[in-house]
């Protein structure tokens, strides 16, 4: 999908960020405000255009940087990539290093909090290249195992099913934002226009032909946990859990058993709430977010 077959909802949200190169790759970032610097690392297979409306509630006291990992939204989505969540813990190191950040409150969900604990455990080997003032983690299977698996899911993740994964990507996109609404518990917070919105992101560049690439991260999430668990329960900076109750995959459970390997985070659940944190509750998350720094009196 070029430019000229964007719809103008979609153009105008790309006109609203604007393209860095980084490690030779196209990275769209969507920026707003002013003061401490706030990084908010999407999910898969979504976009920064999640973190849309917790960007408008949060932009009046901080400088929001919210950026398109590759493989997803508006960024390349090449074929000869690996999509690691190593490279992609790569790519906000060296978007910080471009922004100048030096220091940054991260928040993060889904796919995003493994991207969050691996840039935890290189501040705990003294080898990040800014520093993480605080960290916010929403709704996302660092502990894969208790999670809850779609049946796309479980399509993906087995070579035997792999190839009906590729034919069900290859003509998802009439159906996609539906089965993202399937996961929440407020799917009315997707109007008809983020539903073409978030359509044409996914489709940018065949980003739906990539999404059996870019998943390749969730064997990641199994073989390290040991790693990113440990990065978080030693945490240089303060760190709490925002846990939306009601998401059928990273379900409540997971959330406990998360809360209780990290017991130095503060723990709060979010009834009434499913998957998509910052779709269905962005003025909740803002001020969750808010709250926290002013407490923590981490403000730079």
């Amino acid at each position: 999908m070029t430019l000229v077959e964007l719809s103008e909802p979609t153009a105008r949200w790309l006109h609203q960020g604007r393209h860095l190169v980084l490690d030779g790759r196209k990275v769209f970032v969507h920026e707003r405000g002013e003061g401490p610097a706030v990084l908010l690392l999407h999910g898969f297979p979504t976009s920064a255009y999640d973190w849309r409306r917790v960007v408008e509630q949060s932009a009046p006291g901080f400088h929001c940087v919210a950026p398109d990992l590759p493989g997803f939204g508006l960024s390349d989505k090449p074929r000869a990539y690996s999509y690691s969540l190593f490279q992609q813990a790569d790519v906000i190191e060296q978007l910080a290093g471009a922004l100048g950040v030096t220091s940054a409150h991260v928040v993060s969900h889904d796919m995003g909090t493994s991207v969050h604990t691996e840039l935890l455990a290189r501040e705990r080997e003294g080898r990040l290249g800014f520093r993480v003032l605080t960290s916010t983690f929403l709704n996302g299977s660092i502990l894969k195992r208790l999670a809850t698996l779609t049946d796309f899911q479980r399509l993906l993740e087995s070579p035997a099913t792999l190839d009906e994964a590729v034919a069900l990507c290859e003509n998802m996109l009439p159906h996609y934002v539906a089965g993202l609404t399937r996961l929440m518990a407020r799917p009315d917070a997707v109007s008809e226009e983020d539903a073409v919105v978030m359509t044409e992101l996914l489709a940018y560049h065949d980003g739906h032909r990539r999404i059996p690439q870019v998943y390749a991260y969730v064997r990641e999430r199994y073989l390290l946990q040991d790693r990113w668990v440990d990065a978080m329960r030693h945490a240089a900076g303060p760190l709490q859990i925002l846990w939306a109750a009601d998401d059928p995959v990273a379900n409540r459970a997971m959330g406990a058993a998360l809360a209780e390997l990290v017991p130095t985070a503060q723990f709060r659940e979010a009834p009434g709430i499913g998957h998509f944190l910052p779709i269905e509750a962005p003025e909740l998350v803002a001020d969750t977010l808010r709250t926290f720094v002013a407490a923590t009196g981490e403000r730079h």
